[in-house]
């Protein structure tokens, strides 16, 4: 028991209450009311928050159904949270394509952001000063921006760009020390770093630096010090250490951050195993082991999209192991029924065919297989390395 309390404890409760003057009663029964009434918000925001945390936490595990029912919880209630209906429209997105596939989930998304953003400037004609309302705002319109880059609408990113840096510099003269708002300049920085001159100009007339390390610096600071953003942030830094810097500690610094959090995501244990692959260490028993535990949850297309990289891990593993002939097939399994979005994991199964087949000496077969890699020109690590194997054969050192 607390020890300023201690004192009371001399006296049964009842008897303490019934030698108090009345009067004091009243005042005591008063002034508890108030103190109620005062605590109330508090109490309700910080419901609010842990319901909003919770949800994140259910997303990072692909727990899809509880996500949609926490940011459901959160929207009903007071006060007004404006990261619960973005929340809800991501957690959607993402649903939507696991059920119905990529295409189907991006149009739904298309079509939903344009009332999102429309009930978020109808509240900033009642709060226009409200920095979380503008934040929130250009993070629909970054959802866009991600569909549009998966299409290689550059215009239509650009358009969706300019729109985001807007709502985040006015929501950043508002909240100044915020760190999740550094993750979107952070994000923008880095693809106009890696981007071509077009982009490089278009940063100038938005006054970005469009540098890739302010970009990876910013991320991190969301990634360390962000409330909403941090695991995001982790999630993107270990994927653009893995696929385009080559920067393998980091890119395991944030894994191992996110697997301590979140050990059951099938995700952040596929980038684990192609980390090990990329380092030359076929031991990823125990992720290829993690990622085969989800595969009856999943929804169908996640479950398409799983048994692939199964298939890509698998065949790569062989070919550090030196069994070509299960490597070949495994890689060949994967070029064949290849049906996603993005096309990184597409350049690095080109790529490890044609180390497949320069190790058997068909220096044709993996010229070819390097030249498929470099015409998918994604500026990814994996290009530049299947653009020197075209001069030189890949050998095992």
């Amino acid at each position: 028991m607390p020890r300023n309390l201690g004192h009371f404890t001399k006296y049964p409760l009842n008897e303490f209450s019934e030698s108090m003057p009345k009067q004091l009663k009243y005042i005591l029964s008063f002034g508890s009311l108030i103190l109620l009434v005062q605590l109330l918000p508090a109490q309700t925001a910080a419901y609010q928050e842990a319901r909003i945390q919770d949800a994140l936490k259910a997303m990072n595990n692909m727990q899809h159904a509880q996500a949609c029912s926490l940011f459901m919880v959160v929207s009903q209630n007071e006060p007004y949270h404006p990261l619960a209906p973005f929340g809800a429209l991501a957690n959607e997105w993402i649903f939507n394509q696991g059920k119905y596939g990529y295409e189907a989930g991006n149009r739904e998304l298309l079509r939903d952001i344009e009332d999102l953003i429309l009930d978020y400037r109808r509240r900033l004609i009642l709060a226009p000063d409200n920095p979380d309302l503008k934040y929130y705002m250009g993070l629909t319109n970054g959802l866009r921006a991600r569909v549009l880059l998966a299409e290689k609408d550059w215009l239509g990113v650009l358009v969706s760009g300019y729109r985001i840096i807007r709502n985040f510099k006015s929501a950043l003269k508002g909240s100044p020390d915020n760190p999740d708002i550094t993750i979107a300049f952070g994000v923008f920085n880095y693809y106009v770093g890696l981007s071509s001159g077009f982009m490089q100009i278009a940063s100038w007339i938005m006054q970005i630096s469009g540098s890739k390390e302010d970009g990876l610096q910013q991320i991190e600071t969301a990634a360390l010090h962000g409330n909403y953003s941090r695991y995001e942030a982790r999630s993107i830094l270990a994927y653009l250490d893995l696929y385009f810097e080559a920067d393998y500690g980091e890119a395991r610094r944030w894994l191992d951050m996110l697997l301590t959090d979140f050990p059951d995501n099938p995700y952040y244990n596929f980038l684990y195993a192609e980390l090990c692959i990329r380092t030359e260490n076929p031991n990823i028993e125990a992720y290829l082991y993690k990622i085969n535990q989800r595969l009856p949850d999943l929804d169908p297309f996640f479950k398409i999209e799983y048994i692939q990289r199964l298939r890509l891990l698998e065949g790569s593993q062989a070919l550090l192991i030196g069994d070509l002939d299960r490597a070949e097939t495994k890689l060949l399994q994967y070029l064949d029924q290849f049906d996603s979005e993005m096309d990184y994991d597409l350049v690095s199964a080109y790529l490890r065919l044609g180390q497949v087949y320069d190790l058997r000496g068909q220096r044709p077969k993996a010229v070819k297989m390097y030249q498929n890699a470099v015409n998918l020109d994604n500026r990814s690590s994996a290009v530049l390395s299947a653009r020197n194997y075209l001069s030189k054969p890949y050998s095992v050192k």
